[in-house]
């Protein structure tokens, strides 16, 4: 089963018009931003993750705030730490069971200290054996993932973004990295710049990641496709694109 990731920001659609395009067009998992500056039309995500599965689409992961991302190195604030365990709280509250987020952000992030890295197993520690997953995302420089990963907590795990690691690497050896770890992924595709372009779209071989990603236990896999940039699709723009992208991935 492969979800879809709300497609709130590209059409003025309503959440319920959108979330049953969604489900008429066959998808069965919806994953969204669990923060509230990323809602557009004051909706609430709230009523979204209670109206989707009202209508039978499941709720598995959610993304949250990755502008913050290079804080996780800022000695002087406990923001990024304090971010991190409140959205923990609320996931696990509404029953969700991965939250994703970034670890850095920009070609050249921060190296994330020891001290910071204490905080963070700190932080973390309080969501072990609670069913609640961080999953920090493959982004452009994975430095800060990599130095997080070797502490070894059972609650953290990998979100594998395809796009991102075709555009700023190799897709095929960054999930031979990370197999053991993935939890969730992100799906799109590019021809080298990161566009989050339908799968059909691009140098990526996703059929064989689909078959990859999907052979994964009780993993989370969403499509994180968009229109082009600045598109506000019309109900039936939207129905058409939401359609198309579920026609390649029906098979898995």
């Amino acid at each position: 089963m492969i979800g879809i990731y709300d497609l709130n920001s590209c059409s003025s659609l309503g959440f319920k018009d959108r979330l049953d395009i969604y489900k008429k067009c066959g998808f069965k998992e919806v994953a969204l931003y669990l923060d509230s500056s990323y809602q557009t039309n004051n909706e609430n995500y709230i009523d979204i993750i209670n109206y989707a599965r009202e209508i039978g689409l499941q709720i598995l992961q959610v993304h949250i705030d990755w502008k913050i991302s290079n804080l996780i190195c800022d000695n002087d604030t406990n923001e990024y730490f304090e971010y991190i365990s409140k959205k923990l709280t609320e996931a696990k509250n509404l029953g969700i069971k991965f939250v994703v987020a970034h670890s850095s952000q920009s070609n050249n992030p921060p190296m994330i200290s020891s001290k910071q890295l204490e905080k963070f197993k700190t932080t973390i520690s309080q969501f072990k054996n609670q069913n609640i997953y961080l999953c920090l995302e493959t982004v452009r420089n994975n430095d800060n993932l990599d130095k997080i990963l070797e502490l070894n907590l059972d609650t953290v795990k990998v979100c594998y973004d395809l796009g991102h690691a075709h555009c700023y690497g190799n897709e095929k050896d960054m999930y031979e990295k990370y197999k053991d770890k993935i939890a969730c992924s992100h799906l799109h595709n590019n021809y080298g710049k990161d566009e989050h372009k339908p799968l059909n779209e691009g140098d990526i071989d996703y059929k064989y990641f689909l078959d990859k990603l999907s052979s994964l236990n009780n993993a989370s896999n969403c499509l994180e496709c968009f229109p082009p940039l600045g598109s506000n699709l019309t109900k039936e723009e939207f129905n058409i694109f939401v359609a198309k992208c579920y026609e390649t991935v029906k098979d898995y």
